[in-house]
């Protein structure tokens, strides 16, 4: 949607044949449980409606479709007790913790533009929470202004160059300062991808997506990685659709391959 000039270095690197990466994958892999991502599509779905009916000023229907996210979350938590545990259910939590604070500053905005009670009562710890999101904000653009673009540049030279260590090094150093940059992001799931490992690029790409869940670039990315990575037409129609819904434009060559 809007704010895309962040992005505009990772999709200079993504003029290729089929996709935006370099895609250094087999076609075929062995048999696995369903993967968090796979799991995660269906609230995933629901959260990009929450967000469509907050942008529509639909305040209560996007609550309560964040509330059904928030639900669904916790069916595939209790549903694969034996895995929660694992780094790979990180995800799930990010979701869940990212839903949460949007539930929170969707009730503090109304409550402040309505200056009367609804759904809470007190809303000084919403307050907290919405300073607390804000300064966050605030310092991740600090870190962005203060590391300017030569650290994006010089990833980006690297990936273009095949120096795939070189670049995840170098990307790992600016999400250090900077973790919400969702073009870093989408750059560093780029290498991680070149390099073969299409598990570390999904979870990149899931923090992306959670990070900037208004953006299409990374669902398109997920709908490549589940394309080459999984041989997945479902889970990747799945994001592209998600990427489309958040104003992504036709990308014909995914819709051939998708079909």
């Amino acid at each position: 949607m809007k704010h895309l000039s962040p992005f505009i270095l990772v999709f200079a690197l993504c003029a290729g044949a089929e996709a935006s990466w370099y895609w250094p994958f087999s076609s075929e892999e062995e048999k696995r449980p369903p993967r968090i991502a796979e799991l995660l599509e269906p609230a995933s779905v629901m959260i990009d409606e929450a967000y469509d009916l907050s942008a529509d000023g639909k305040t209560a229907e996007a609550v309560e479709k964040f509330r059904d996210a928030l639900r669904e979350l916790a069916r595939v938590e209790a549903e694969n007790a034996d895995r929660v545990q694992t780094p790979e259910f990180n995800t799930l939590k990010n979701k869940r913790a990212t839903v949460t604070a949007a539930i929170d500053s969707l009730l503090l905005s109304e409550a402040q533009a309505n200056a009367r009670p609804i759904a809470v009562t007190d809303t000084t710890e919403l307050q907290k929470k919405y300073d607390e999101k804000r300064a966050a904000e605030r310092r991740a653009k600090e870190g962005a202004k203060a590391e300017g673009p030569g650290g994006m540049k010089l990833a980006a030279s690297k990936l273009k160059a095949r120096d795939f260590d070189g670049a995840v090094a170098e990307l790992g150093r600016l999400l250090a300062a900077s973790p919400g940059d969702v073009g870093a992001l989408n750059l560093l799931a780029a290498a991680q991808a070149a390099k073969g490992d299409s598990a570390a690029a999904e979870k990149t790409l899931d923090k992306a997506i959670a990070a900037r869940p208004d953006s299409y670039y990374a669902y398109y990315n997920m709908a490549r990685l589940h394309l080459r990575s999984k041989g997945s037409k479902s889970g990747a129609r799945l994001y592209y659709e998600a990427g489309r819904k958040a104003g992504g434009p036709v990308d014909a060559k995914l819709e051939e391959l998708l079909k």
